[in-house]
């Protein structure tokens, strides 16, 4: 006798956003963003407040899967705080991306992802259909299939969720019945029917319904995807520059191995040698590149140039004059202007400065509670781990310098 298949609860990512959610009681918090769900394992404002905001801004983006884990990768890599714990879910175009961060346990047709024996984050791509979704806490239970409450929508208590099929999928039409001619009216000579078509090809057979195993993937493997914003090259080739300007010189201290140094800086950049133990002498020198930033799709770009950030930057005299580079910035929500903030290098300092645009330039520094954001024409020096917020697009900056004070 056959085994009864279990109903899937998604086989597209259209079907998973039209899935229902449902909460099951404990010390969490429950998310849902459109097509994104996170489970978080705090009730603290000012603790779940920046994993909410990412969801927010990845539903607002479309929700799509890839962006989901880069995004929370990245926030993850760059913030000082622990993280509580918590689980990410977004669709894909090929399978349900997953993302786990501490003891949390998600729960995919029988297989369980969960980062509790990990010391990073763990991100898994499922293909689609899935039959079966739970995602819970340590120590709580998941809801019951009876369970009559659902989240189509906001934020609640809770510690675990499901994926239900109680979720009404869309009427079809009826189907079209025949209407003959009113009574009475002229009916018009019959039409032949159409020839039936010459015999060409043979068309391959249906395939049948086949019900595929779960397998794991890492998202970062799935490169072809042209539905999602493919990573932007850093520029290396100096014939892709229209103005190469001249490299900037800087005063500065070198280490006992030579590399040029930020004098405020405790440990070489390069190799890591305390410079505290030797005296300083101020020369002068090339400034190297003093960081990179990098895209919530994964881009990076190195911090040996200024850039303009925008909609449109390459328009920009600026530009083509070789002062600055362009990196764009796309975003559906059309609140990114076309030159809307750049990035300038002053000394050994990358400044932001925002470029008096409609919708405003905003910062989060590590260790506090919200973004703050810059007066128009604004400006603000960057520091390890700072991010920027342009529209719903996030960027982070990174150094390997080691700064005596912000």
């Amino acid at each position: 006798m056959e085994q009864p298949v279990a109903a899937q609860v998604a086989g597209s990512a259209q079907d998973w956003s039209a899935a229902s959610v449902v909460p099951g009681p404990g010390a969490g918090t429950l998310a849902r963003s459109g097509p994104v769900v996170l489970l978080v394992g705090s009730q603290d404002a000012d603790v779940v407040r920046p994993y909410l905001e990412q969801a927010a801004m990845v539903a607002a983006n479309g929700g799509h899967g890839r962006q989901l884990v880069r995004g929370y990768a990245l926030m993850l890599s760059t913030s000082l705080e622990d993280s509580p714990g918590f689980a990410a879910l977004a669709p894909h175009a090929t399978g349900l991306a997953v993302f786990v961060d501490g003891n949390v346990s998600v729960t995919v047709d029988g297989e369980t992802v969960t980062g509790a024996d990990s010391l990073a984050w763990v991100e898994r791509l499922i293909p689609w259909p899935v039959h079966s979704v739970v995602v819970t806490l340590l120590g709580t239970d998941a809801p019951g299939e009876a369970s009559p409450y659902r989240l189509d929508g906001g934020v609640v208590p809770a510690g675990s969720f499901r994926i239900g099929t109680g979720a009404r999928p869309p009427a079809e039409p009826p189907a079209a019945s025949p209407v003959g001619p009113p009574a009475g009216a002229p009916v018009g000579p019959p039409v032949a029917a159409p020839a039936p078509p010459r015999p060409g090809r043979p068309v391959p057979p249906v395939p049948r319904d086949e019900r595929v195993g779960f397998q794991s993937v890492l998202l970062s493997d799935l490169d072809d995807d042209l539905d999602d914003f493919e990573p932007l090259p850093i520029v290396e080739d100096d014939a892709q520059v229209v103005a190469q300007a001249p490299q900037a010189r800087v005063r500065g201290v070198y280490c006992k191995n030579r590399h040029f140094n930020d004098p405020r800086v405790l440990f070489c950049g390069i190799c890591g040698i305390n410079m505290v133990q030797q005296t300083p002498v101020l020369v002068d020198g090339v400034r190297p590149p003093l960081g990179v930033v990098v895209l919530d799709d994964g881009a990076v770009f190195g911090l040996d140039h200024p850039y303009l950030l925008g909609r449109d930057p390459d328009v920009d005299p600026r530009v083509a004059s070789g002062e600055f580079r362009p990196l764009p910035i796309i975003d559906q929500s059309q609140q990114v202007s076309r030159v809307h903030a750049r990035l300038e290098l002053r000394g050994w300092d990358v400044v932001l400065v925002d470029n008096r645009s409609t919708n405003g330039t905003f910062v989060h520094v590590p260790r506090t509670p919200d973004w703050a954001r810059l007066p128009p024409g604004g400006e603000h020096v960057l520091g390890q781990g700072t991010r920027v917020r342009i529209g719903h697009r996030t960027l982070a900056f990174n150094t390997h310098a080691g700064r005596s004070g912000p």
